[in-house]
């Protein structure tokens, strides 16, 4: 069954901050992508996505992230990601990416660390 997905956009002073909800897969990556990507068309350096969520994530969705994380470090940027859901940590960790995103327990930790640097 194809991603249901919610993502909703917001800014939080100099942040552009993206909530994933429900499930980021392969029918649903492209829409993240989409809305990622229209966010740094923009201008956006300092990207929070909040995965807090976020039920599910497949290889299509952690491609995504990585794609965005890839793109900001060549512009300069920072990506920060807020996420506490035990499987969603999983999966991040069984692929390695805990040792390349900066991980945060909730959105205010996330924020926090953007003001404090990379």
């Amino acid at each position: 069954m194809s991603g249901r997905v919610e993502i909703l956009e917001r800014r939080a002073g100099a942040v552009d901050i993206i909530a994933v909800k429900g499930r980021l897969d392969a029918g649903s990556s492209e829409k993240a992508e989409e809305r990622i990507n229209r966010v740094l068309d923009a201008g956006g350096r300092c990207l929070l996505i909040n995965l807090c969520d976020l039920d599910y994530i497949s290889s299509s969705g952690l491609r995504v992230l990585l794609a965005a994380l890839k793109r900001l470090k060549k512009d300069g940027g920072v990506l920060r990601i807020a996420c506490a859901q035990p499987q969603i940590l999983e999966v991040f960790t069984m692929a390695g990416f805990h040792r390349i995103f900066s991980l945060s327990p909730d959105e205010a930790a996330a924020l926090a660390g953007f003001s404090a640097g990379p």
